[in-house]
């Protein structure tokens, strides 16, 4: 999994040029690892202005990371696990060292990729690498609220549970998107019980001669016969009420699948507003979380050194005064460590949001 902290990619804004360097960790590719970083700064809104690099598709997930086409980058020089790669595609009967021939990227510098060239080739590393600065620049992972900071007020709502999609969240979800998840909640509910009484009415439909030859002759034996006539609109009705309610049952469940489309498009209309919301909430959560983890990480301390002096006040001897170990500390305090880096990484995609809308708005004021 490539994370949004990672530090092997960097960028030169005067050379235009990326290096990738997976000399120490070979856990990606180093196209894949730039692709990741280009998902992660497009999503922070740190690519340049009019820079058509980025993978032409990508997902990311907590669990797996970015998952991407590749760069629409080109190499400019190769050794080892070290890459230096270009702005735009190289034409497909471009020479390969001739940056010139660059194209679908305005960012593309030949100058400048034969500059990286050169002191790549010359093993002049350290001075390339000073031209060069993290990519993406943002932070990457969520970061804490600012001490003193007022967080917003949580959206709370009632219970809720949608057939077909789950137990909802008491919190964090969008009133509106609450109450599209309560119509969608109640439609599937009807369609439920229609589609049971569609197969039930299918079922009496289907019970064929036998029902009817059961039918005729209890009739008969309590005196009155049942016509053929009569038999046949049986039939009929039977086999018109399970159809109808077929009918029923299938609209109304195609209603269902129109509400879950509309419930998925207010979600999309709402997602700015939302994504905000939820990065004010994830950011003052771990700061409460970094207390927690501080505050635990000092009474585990204190405990420890109680036992130290415990065991020296219960058997002093003068030569091991103090000098004894606790085992009270443990792992626990690293192991909260490690929950909150997982949050904070986990949530890194609002951080990027945030970075990307402050942008907006900073360009929007200019």
């Amino acid at each position: 999994m490539i994370y949004p902290t990672d530090d092997r990619v960097r960028y030169s804004p005067s050379l235009g040029v990326w290096t990738v360097d997976t000399r120490e960790h070979h856990t990606a590719s180093a196209r894949d690892l730039l692709a990741a970083m280009m998902v992660y700064a497009m999503e922070s809104g740190e690519m340049l202005d009019g820079c058509t690099c980025a993978p032409e598709s990508y997902s990311v997930s907590a669990m797996s990371g970015v998952t991407a086409s590749a760069p629409r980058a080109h190499p400019v020089y190769r050794q080892g696990s070290v890459l230096i790669a270009g702005h735009g595609v190289l034409g497909d009967h471009a020479p390969a060292r001739d940056a010139g021939n660059a194209s679908q990227c305005p960012h593309a510098n030949g100058d400048g990729e034969q500059q990286a060239r050169t002191l790549a080739e010359t093993g002049q590393w350290d001075a390339l690498y000073d031209l060069t600065e993290p990519f993406p620049a943002a932070p990457g992972i969520l970061q804490p609220a600012a001490p003193g900071s007022k967080a917003p007020t949580a959206w709370q709502g009632e219970p809720l549970e949608v057939s077909g999609v789950g137990i909802i969240p008491d919190r964090h979800v969008h009133a509106a998107t609450r109450a599209d998840l309560a119509r969608l909640g109640s439609l599937a509910e009807q369609a439920n019980r229609l589609g049971r009484e569609a197969r039930e009415a299918q079922a009496v439909a289907n019970e064929g001669p036998d029902a009817m030859r059961t039918l005729v002759a209890d009739a008969a034996m309590s005196g009155k016969p049942v016509e053929a006539a009569e038999v046949v609109r049986i039939v009929r009705e039977r086999q018109e009420a399970a159809v109808a309610a077929q009918a029923v049952a299938e609209g109304t469940r195609y209603a269902v699948d129109k509400v879950r489309h509309e419930v998925a498009a207010g979600i999309t209309e709402r997602r700015d507003e939302w994504l905000t919301y939820l990065h004010g909430q994830a950011a003052h959560g771990l700061a409460r979380l970094d207390l927690v983890v501080s505050e635990l990480e000092a009474a585990v301390e204190n405990l420890a050194e109680i036992d130290r002096v415990r065991q020296t006040v219960e058997a002093p001897a003068s030569g091991r005064l103090f000098s004894a170990g606790s085992m009270i500390a443990g792992n626990a305090v690293e192991q909260a460590r490690q929950a909150r880096e997982r949050a904070a990484a986990a949530l890194a995609g609002l951080e990027r949001h945030a970075a990307k809308v402050g942008k907006g708005k900073a360009q929007t004021a200019a």
